[in-house]
């Protein structure tokens, strides 16, 4: 029956599209994701950075400190 195969195409064919569509949302979404995640990284690396830095000041001032002392 032509009428059936044509709607069953027509059908198929919004399936397609539709699937094309979520499929390109997702790969959005897993761009902007991995995005973040890079972002969220770099400034927990900077952070860590930062501390460590602290924590080098803060054992000289002791040294200093320590040596004054004797």
């Amino acid at each position: 029956d032509p009428h059936r195969w044509l709607a069953e195409t027509k059908w198929l064919c919004e399936e397609v599209k539709e699937r094309e569509s979520k499929e390109k949302k997702l790969r959005c979404y897993l761009l902007q994701s991995r995005e973040q995640l890079k972002h969220f990284t770099q400034m927990k690396e900077a952070e860590h950075q930062s501390l460590f830095k602290q924590i080098k000041r803060q054992e000289k001032l002791l040294e200093e400190v320590h040596r004054e002392k004797r």
